[in-house]
């Protein structure tokens, strides 16, 4: 009540002022006065109050229960008051403009000054003091604040000190300043002798109930006792911090010499929340509540009195609620501090402090008095304009020639200045000064850090002390100074830093926090702050905040929630920092005990006292871990904040970091680099096995949320999260510490079991094999294949593309050491299709190179896991599954060929270079058939065979074929002749062909080669004389052993040279074997058993042809059944050539122009009608034959999504996307509704006996009895998917269920397998043979859980077997995207059998919906010009299946509604490109081919098209008769 008075006279008293301020004469100064005296009575009890003295919102914001905020938000709403005290009030000569020239103007200056200063905390400075207009009255505050008199000096004063807070200000007035600046301290130099002589004067004025004491003066610090007062205030960003002056600013400014800005707080928590939050927290006890409130101050004084009142009464324990921002009482027992409030001059309080809260409340927190200024506040006014300026490199000479560390020093002794609020001001412009390493060292060196230390705590400066802790870490220089003081020293810092942790204002702890985060590197205050409990005092900063609570909803407003926000993120940047440290200091342990197992020198260095590490040290340092670290080792560190329930609370942030970005409407940084912290942090952790354990454990959430921890780090490595790259990649190296893990690591190899105690205790220990099978396990159950392989096609953002792409890699090489990962991936494009070698040619952006080689490094690691084969040295980009399998193959066949052959080729080449002695000599004893003289007169045929050089860019050598030389134009050895002699003899045609054949091919690898073949001939020598033969005990290697460079590799991945002989070895045989193999390695479909190969004819290895195969070409197979000889897959071949051909024969439309259709369905069993679902919910029904409209029911209030009716024709299943009932069951005799399914997003019937419904609402899939609409089971996954369309769907004998990629067994309602994610829209439908389920693009096997194969052309496609199984249709589903993609108005058929593709027809209009009859005889199709939102133009178009029309009516009218029966009708035409087959068949691992492809490759002598319609009836068949390429006569027999 007393609040809203001060209010109520504030609004009379500007009432009064808007009625009379524009009289004649008219006085403001009474006003202003007895504003300024109510603003400055509640600013005295608003500071009673303690706020955080670094929060700069306006108070109400800070307190919204405050009086002095709601006076400041009345008087700024009166726009007319507050212009005229800025812009008329504040000018000179204000009585000589309203015409009295005679009145004093000063008076009202002051009065004007006196109330800006005591509006201050709700005034928007930059918008008061940056208008051009005012310029001129900033420079009279300088010339006020340097020559005028009291109390407008001060005033002066105290605004240039907000005004200088605008950073374009300061610059503007730059000469002022440079004046100013000395002037002021030398003032404050004059002012502190003064005030230091008055305290002499008048003496230590003898405390209230001192005489009660029996205590004396003993002094003891442990237990400082004051009253409590905590407001709700929260941190507001220093702008000071953040206002680091540009160069434009001052010349002279280091660059570097200011630390990060400081940042911005939140309010502490209220009593209630930390008294009901004070319980243990995962082990930790919390800090106490903290009372609130003055009136704690009258109960103080009384609580003393009693204490006092009693003589030698020792108190081991104040009250928990006596103290101001004061730490738990087991902190405060730990240690005894130098300083405190007890330890002031002229204290004589101990344990229990006989100290009343009047003579205390200077000491904790302090006053400004604006009017009359005292010598306390002229100061305070001094020190604020300086402090902004300390930033500035400029104005540093003056601190040091004015010595302003002195007057620092003594400021905040408060046995001297007795004024808290005194210091906290002086220790704002030590902050600003510690900005600069020059001045940090000379505070060290002045014994600075120990007079920061006898700052009593709790207290306003104590707060104040928080932030030079800060930036004072932030200098190193300067902390490695810290580190070499007395120990008692640093354990004394670290022990304040840690009170601060605890105290009650969010400056302090955010200050505190980032002090650590700073000074984690330094050995010294790591240890000391792992011997003070430290870790558990920093957990418990965040362990019990609201924004990070699971089960209290707790309401925050913004400013509190952000100011949390904040509090988290800087405790994650020190929990990494601090996790860094011990790393480094782990690691260095481990490298120097395998040092010292491995009988090394070690070195007598101790362990650095500095242990920063960069990011690529952190790595290699968790490397070493994994190497040398024993599996059950103990990391002291980790385990504590494993204990304390710290990797949960890491995983909880990084959930939270997604709820705070959508809250907010935007990614902050904050958000970004908490979870990068956070992620870092686990990255670390991640190398004990019990925090590998824990990640894959749940986590609790809000709304009774759970999920596992690597769902929650695969989510933010996908970018779900926050779409941060350092974040991403932080959550990618966690997995990788997961999933590369060493699998036999130091002392994992063996389980223990726990030898004594009770069962439960006999746990076993996991080895380490079973360990990283589980993380596989949990990594995969959680869809992190199609996580890393999403990630490694990512292509933004384009300067971290690489770098990500290169860790997913890396990842998945480790998942690809588990067997099942393998199978699968295996079977993905990534490798079937060669998507990994063009991901491996070029980096994303050429800059770069670097994270692209390290890319390379992993994929071929990657494949070489996958294929099993060793990684391939010459043409890497060029390897992929089916290329290794056929070098697989190749190099396990044996090379034979005919020694005689061979003998023969070398006859012909010695008669071709004249040697006619020595051949007649091998002639006779190699017993070659013919007479020696036969072969003489090719002689002169025979090209010369020089030893050359190759170019390497010549293409590597084609089979060679049977070719000959012209005897007339007589040929070098690599240019060979087109023309043949006819006087050739043709037996001397085949040898001339083949000594040519193997001449130019005896090298054929050395094509790619930039150097000559250098031979070694005394090794040749050796070995020939070593041999008995030379075909005969010769060994046939592989490998060619040569001399030659590396460069000059074989192109096939499995013929590489020998690395590391000391002499090549080339011998005749190994050439010959080497050039067959290489003729072998060129076949298609390469065999390993392979007969003796002909030297004189290239080799060829048979195409797999099955001896029982049907012809492709139908008219053939026609003549060969009605020979009763069927082939195999001939009814196959038929059903692909029937569903290659649609003819549409009848269309629906609409008379109602708004609607569309949107959906259809065949009625069975006749399917004589069609039902259709419209936009506006309707269901009409069509004649097929007729055409006609025969009903329309109302079934849904929007438009219907999807139709389903039973075979007996009865009941029919409705479903719409929005307003309820979603789906419904209608009896069709009647068209009434049996039941509704309100919340079923889709509806079908079970396929046996359609007994059952089974519904879909997002992941939960529901069974209901069709008879009673009866609810008889829900299946719920355990780990979901999370499909955006998933379809729950019964397989053909009822006894399973595929819901959200999940498979169930429906009669005994449990899970049994959920299937790998590799898409994020579709979950799957069964095949009809009850043994496959094809997934979006895969096709997995019911039997073993593998993955067969994947279907490129399936991908985002709707997929319908035809009514026997045989066929698949498929239409692509609706995008989102605005673009154009293909076959959006195409649909396509795939044969079932292998999923090869039949055809692809355009219909030329976007396709909603595609249903088939029961008799795969027709189709219908929903055909619609334009998209959901904007239809033009519907119609339902009716197909005959394997119909085709004439191609001359291609031209002809499409909306013709006549009866198609002679096909006059436009129809669909069918394409089937050549690229689309290839693609089809490379999916399908061999699948059958395109007919037509098929019969030109097959059936040289057969017409390509002929082809016509095979019945599956016997009494009807369709013969095609032609000679040219279309079918012109169709007859039915």
């Amino acid at each position: 009540m007393e609040s809203l008075s001060e209010v109520t006279d504030v609004m009379v008293i500007l009432r009064q002022w808007e009625e009379e301020h524009s009289q004649f004469n008219y006085d403001p100064v009474p006003t202003l006065t007895r504003l300024a005296e109510i603003i400055e009575a509640e600013t005295e009890n608003y500071m009673k109050m303690d706020p955080d003295p670094f929060d700069e919102r306006h108070p109400s914001r800070a307190d919204p229960d405050c009086a002095l905020g709601h006076i400041l938000k009345v008087l700024f709403r009166k726009d007319n008051f507050m212009n005229k005290l800025v812009n008329d009030y504040l000018r000179d000569n204000y009585w000589a403009r309203t015409g009295n020239p005679g009145k004093d103007s000063r008076k009202l200056t002051v009065a004007v000054c006196r109330l800006i200063l005591d509006i201050m905390p709700g005034l928007e400075t930059s918008a008061v003091f940056q208008q051009p207009e005012m310029e001129s009255t900033v420079l009279r505050l300088f010339s006020w604040a340097e020559k005028s008199s009291e109390p407008l000096q001060s005033y002066a004063t105290g605004m240039l000190a907000a005004a200088m807070e605008v950073q374009d200000i300061a610059a503007n007035f730059r000469e002022q300043n440079s004046k100013l600046v000395p002037l002021m301290l030398q003032r404050l130099h004059k002012l502190q002798a003064r005030a230091m002589e008055e305290r002499q004067q008048v003496g230590i004025v003898q405390r209230p109930f001192a005489h009660l004491g029996s205590l004396g003066n003993d002094v003891d610090a442990k237990k400082p006792v004051t009253a409590s007062c905590s407001s709700s205030s929260s941190l507001r960003s220093k702008k000071r911090s953040s206002r680091h002056k540009e160069n434009g600013g001052f010349k002279h400014r280091s660059p570097l010499s200011s630390p990060p800005p400081v940042p911005v707080g939140s309010p502490p928590l209220s009593e209630p929340t930390l008294e009901a939050e004070a319980s243990q927290v995962n082990g930790v006890v919390s800090s106490p509540g903290r009372t609130c409130g003055i009136k704690r101050f009258k109960e103080l004084e009384d609580e003393l009195l009693e204490l006092s009142s009693v003589e030698g009464t020792n108190c081991s324990t104040p009250a928990r609620d006596s103290a101001v921002m004061s730490p738990p009482p087991v902190s405060l027992l730990k240690h005894s501090p130098s300083s405190g409030i007890n330890s002031i001059a002229g204290s004589t309080t101990s344990e229990c402090s006989n100290s009343s809260w009047a003579e205390m409340e200077s000491y904790v927190i302090g006053n400004i008095q604006i009017y009359p200024p005292t010598l306390a506040t002229r100061q305070m006014l001094i020190l604020r304009y300086l402090t902004p300026m300390g930033e500035y490199q400029e104005f540093l000479g003056h601190a040091f020639e004015h010595n302003a560390l002195e007057l620092i020093l003594r400021y905040t002794n408060l046995k001297e200045s007795k004024d808290s609020r005194l210091a906290f001001e002086a220790l704002k412009y030590l902050a600003a000064l510690l900005c600069h390493k020059k001045f940090s060292i000379e505070f060290i060196n002045m014994k600075g850090l120990q007079t920061l230390l006898d700052v009593p705590r709790p207290s306003v400066a104590a707060t104040g002390v928080s932030i030079c802790l800060y930036y004072l870490a932030y200098c190193e220089d300067a902390m490695e100074r810290v580190c070499q003081l007395p120990h008692h020293l640093i354990s004394e810092l670290v022990r304040y830093a840690l009170w601060l942790l605890e105290c009650s204002h969010d400056s302090g702890r955010c200050h505190a926090t980032m002090f650590f985060g700073l000074s984690f590197q330094f050995r010294v205050i790591l240890q000391a702050f792992d011997a003070e409990d430290g870790l558990r005092k920093l957990y418990n900063l965040i362990s019990t905040l609201p924004i990070l609570s699971v089960d209290d909803e707790t309401i925050l407003n913004d400013d509190e929630e952000n100011a949390a926000r904040q509090i988290v993120r800087h405790v994650c940047v020190a929990i990494k920092r601090y996790l860094e440290a011990h790393l480094c200091i782990k690691a260095e342990s481990l490298r120097r005990s395998q040092f010292r197992d491995t009988c090394g020198q070690l070195e007598s260095s101790s362990l650095p006292a500095k242990l920063k590490s960069s990011p690529e040290d952190v790595r290699e340092q968790i490397q070493t871990l994994f190497d040398y670290m024993p599996f059950r080792s103990h990391w002291e560190a980790v385990e504590q904040l494993m204990r304390l329930g710290g990797i949960t609370l890491l995983l909880q942030i990084i959930a939270f970091a997604y709820e705070w970005n959508s809250s907010g409407g935007r990614i902050s940084a904050g958000s970004a680099e908490t979870v990068r912290c956070a992620l870092d942090a686990l990255s670390i952790c991640s190398v004990m096995p019990r925090v590998q354990l824990l990640l894959c454990d749940r986590v609790d959430l809000p709304d009774d949320a759970m999920t596992v921890g690597t769902n929650i780090i695969l989510g933010a490595a996908e970018g779900e999260i926050v779409v941060d790259p350092e974040a991403q990649r932080a959550a990618l190296n966690v997995i990788i510490n997961c999933v590369c893990a060493p699998i036999h690591r130091v002392g994992g190899t063996v389980a223990r079991f726990s030898a004594t105690g009770s069962a439960k205790k006999k746990t076993s220990f996991k080895t380490s094999e079973e360990l990283i099978q589980k993380v596989w396990e949990s990594i995969r159950t959680n869809n992190g294949i199609m996580v890393l392989l999403q990630l490694m096609m990512i292509k933004t953002p384009i300067t971290d593309a690489d770098s990500i792409r290169a860790l997913a890699c890396r990842a998945l090489a480790g998942l690809a050491r588990s067997e099942t990962v393998r199978q699968i991936i295996s079977k993905l494009p990534l490798f079937t299709s060669g998507q990994l070698q063009l991901l491996m040619r070029d980096p994303i952006l050429q800059d770069k190179r670097q994270e692209h080689v390290v890319f390379q490094k992993y994929a071929l690691e990657l494949l070489e896991r996958v294929s099993g084969k060793t990684k391939p040295v010459g043409n890497e980009l060029e390897v992929s599954l089916a290329n290794m399998h056929r070098a697989s193959v190749v190099a396990q066949t044996r090379i034979q060929f005919n020694d005689k052959q061979l003998y023969q080729l070398i006859h012909q080449h010695l008669l071709a270079r004249g040697l006619t002695e020595s051949a007649a000599v091998l002639h006779r004893e190699a017993n070659l058939p013919g007479p020696a003289w036969k072969c003489a007169p090719l002689t002169s045929n025979l090209p010369v065979l020089p030893f050359y050089r190759v170019n390497a860019s010549s293409p590597v050598p084609a089979r060679p074929r049977l070719t000959s030389y012209s005897p007339s134009t007589p040929t070098s050895h690599h240019r060979q002749s087109n023309s043949l002699s006819s006087s050739t003899p043709k037996s001397s045609l085949s040898l001339t062909a083949a000594t040519t054949s193997a001449s130019c091919s005896l090298f054929p690898s050395i094509a790619s080669s930039t150097q000559p073949i250098r031979l070694n001939l005394a090794s040749s020598r050796r070995e020939k004389a070593s041999m008995s033969g030379i075909g005969g005990a010769a060994s046939r290697s592989l490998q060619k052993q040569t001399s030659w460079e590396a460069g000059s590799t074989l192109n096939s991945p499995l013929l590489k040279p020998s690395v590391g002989s000391a002499e090549s070895r080339v011998t005749l045989d190994s050439i010959i074997t080497e050039y067959l193999t290489n003729q072998h390695a060129l076949c298609k479909n390469p065999v390993a058993p392979c007969p003796q190969f002909n030297l004189f004819e290239p080799h060829k290895c048979p195409d797999p042809n099955p001896k029982n195969s049907a012809p492709l070409n139908f008219t053939m197979r026609m003549q060969q059944r009605a020979l009763s000889i069927t082939g195999l897959d001939g009814l196959r071949l038929d059903r692909r050539m029937v569903h290659s051909r649609f003819c549409p024969v009848r269309t629906f439309r609409l008379t109602d122009e708004d609607g569309f259709f949107t959906c259809c369905e065949f009625l069975q069993p006749t399917d004589q009608y069609l039902m259709m679902g419209t936009h506006h919910g309707e269901v009409k029904m069509f004649n097929i034959h007729t055409g006609a409209e025969e009903a329309t029911y109302q079934c849904h209030d929007s438009g219907v999504s999807n139709l389903a009716t039973s075979r007996d024709g009865q009941l029919l299943l409705t479903s719409c996307p929005w307003q309820r009932p979603l789906s419904a069951l209608w009896s069709i005799k009647f068209f009434e509704m049996k039941f509704p399914l309100p919340d079923e997003e889709y509806v079908e019937f079970s396929n046996l006996t359609e007994d059952r419904i089974i519904g879909t609402k997002g992941q939960i899939a529901t069974i209901y009895d069709t008879a009673t609409g009866k609810k008889l089971q829900t299946l719920s996954p355990s780990i979901s998917n999370q499909y955006t369309k998933n379809r729950a769907t019964f397989s053909p004998t009822d006894e399973l269920v595929l819901s959200d990629g999940v498979l169930w067994d429906v009669n005994a309602g449990k899970e049994i397998h959920k299937l790998d994610k590799l898409n994020q829209t579709l979950s799957g439908v069964f095949h009809p043979n009850g043994l496959e389920v094809v997934c979006n693009t895969e096709v997995w096997d019911l039997r073993t859980f593998h993955l067969l194969r994947t279907v490129p052309v399936l991908d985002q496609c709707e997929v319908m077997f035809s009514p026997n199984g045989s066929v698949i249709y498929t239409v692509s589903l609706e995008q989102d995207s605005e673009e154009d993609l293909p076959f959006e108005s195409s649909f396509k058929t795939l044969d079932a059998y292998d999923y090869s593709s039949i055809a692809t027809i355009d219909v030329r209009r976007n396709i909603f919906d595609l249903t088939c009859n029961k008799y795969d005889t027709q189709i219908a199709i929903v055909e619609n010009n334009g998209l959901l939102d904007n239809v033009q133009e519907s119609s339902v178009r009716l197909y005959d299946v394997g119909r085709r029309r004439e191609y001359e009516d291609e031209g002809d009218d499409e909306d013709d509604d006549e009866d198609m029966d002679h096909s006059d009708d436009a129809s669909a035409s069918s394409s089937a490109s050549d690229n689309e087959q290839q693609d089809d068949a490379a999916a399908g691992e061999g699948g059958a081919n395109n007919e037509e492809q098929g019969e030109r490759e097959n059936g040289g002598n057969r017409d390509d098209d002929y082809e016509s319609l095979l019945s599956d009836s016997d009494d009807a068949r369709l013969v095609s008769l032609s000679d040219s390429d279309e079918i012109e006569d169709i007859l039915y027999i």
